[in-house]
């Protein structure tokens, strides 16, 4: 899913530097097929490595580990380019302890519309969605240990359908917070246990029922309130998508690619801030192809970067602490399950 991945990025990047298809935000689709992705990995991971309660601590220190180090990075450039260059920018507008101490934390981030101090200053303000994946992270090892992953799915469909109608916001509880979106994760998780796209996997029945529910949404005119067309396209697409990459043999240059997918992600904010700044002019609803050209290369080279420096050094400790959390002292397997499914029994091998 690398290449998958790294295009997923580019789409982000691109929403960001103001393109837009058909009207339609692409970065949404993007963040929404992101969504998919971590739960088909984490449901992975955790059958993998984590299968066992006296083992979720280390599950944590793993995300950990792999969300913050490049973040911090990023973070710490942004940080320092608004010190030297003075961007102007509504995220960047109020500075203050507590508004920093929320980037460095990530979680905080997800909850910026009910906080105008964290709203006036975010450092990377995509980050909001990594806040989203840290609670999906903090609450997946109850869901799927504890086998509440289907009474957790319909719960947050039915507040996503309440959402998505306009009785409560929209934005907010349909696309941003955990309430709305938990169900698009697992739905991602669904995909992890049951590869085979067949009538007997709940995400084919899922994917009827939002295309029955998007003629109704149009038809009360709803379908048009913020993000509904972007969250829909990126369900049904990204789990189509899904099910065909899950079904893939890894190689080398799907890999790479996909190992620069969160640079790209954490560090275009940053490149078109540069560009802003180097051009003398504010951030346009259209660049010239050039321009997006050398952003997404600029973008694209740090990532290569921060792989370099920081992701590949932290993933090699990743490995080796995976490997010592699933060996006992006499080198023998100490209670993990393996690649098994943590809701059905079955063997994934």
């Amino acid at each position: 899913m690398g290449t998958y991945r790294f295009l997923l990025a580019i789409l982000v990047a691109l929403s960001h530097m103001g393109v837009s298809v058909a009207g339609l935000n692409p970065g949404v689709f993007a963040v929404i097929s992101f969504f998919l992705i971590s739960g088909f990995v984490m449901t992975g991971l955790l059958g993998t490595h984590y299968a066992v309660w006296s083992k979720v601590p280390l599950f944590y220190i793993d995300r950990v580990a792999r969300i913050f180090p490049q973040y911090l990075l990023f973070m710490m450039l942004t940080l320092l380019a608004h010190a030297l260059l003075r961007f102007e920018s509504p995220f960047l507008s109020s500075p203050s302890a507590w508004a920093l101490l929320g980037n460095v934390l990530v979680l905080p981030l997800d909850f910026f519309m009910f906080s105008p101090q964290v709203a006036g200053y975010m450092l990377l303000p995509q980050a909001w969605s990594l806040g989203l994946e840290l609670m999906f992270y903090l609450l997946v090892p109850w869901l799927l240990l504890g086998r509440l992953r289907d009474a957790a799915f319909a719960a947050s469909l039915l507040v996503w359908l309440v959402a998505a109608f306009g009785i409560i916001h929209t934005d907010a509880w349909g696309y941003r917070l955990l309430p709305g979106t938990l169900f698009m994760f697992l739905a991602g998780s669904y995909v992890y246990d049951q590869r085979q796209f067949s009538l007997k996997h709940p995400v084919p029945w899922l994917l009827a029922f939002l295309l029955l529910y998007a003629v109704a949404l149009q038809a009360f005119g709803r379908l048009g309130l913020p993000y509904n067309r972007e969250v829909m396209a990126g369900l049904l697409a990204g789990s189509v998508a899904l099910f065909g990459l899950a079904r893939l043999t890894r190689n080398r240059w799907d890999d790479w690619l996909g190992n620069l997918s969160y640079g790209v992600f954490l560090s275009h904010v940053l490149v078109v801030r540069l560009f802003e700044a180097a051009l003398g002019q504010p951030r346009a609803n259209a660049w010239p192809a050039t321009v997006l050209v050398a952003m997404l290369v600029v973008s694209t080279l740090l990532a290569w970067l921060g792989y370099v420096l920081v992701e590949r050094p932290v993933l090699r400790w990743r490995r080796r602490y995976r490997l010592r959390s699933e060996l006992g002292n006499d080198g023998s397997t100490s209670g993990a399950q393996g690649p098994q499914s943590l809701v059905s029994g079955r063997n994934r091998a």
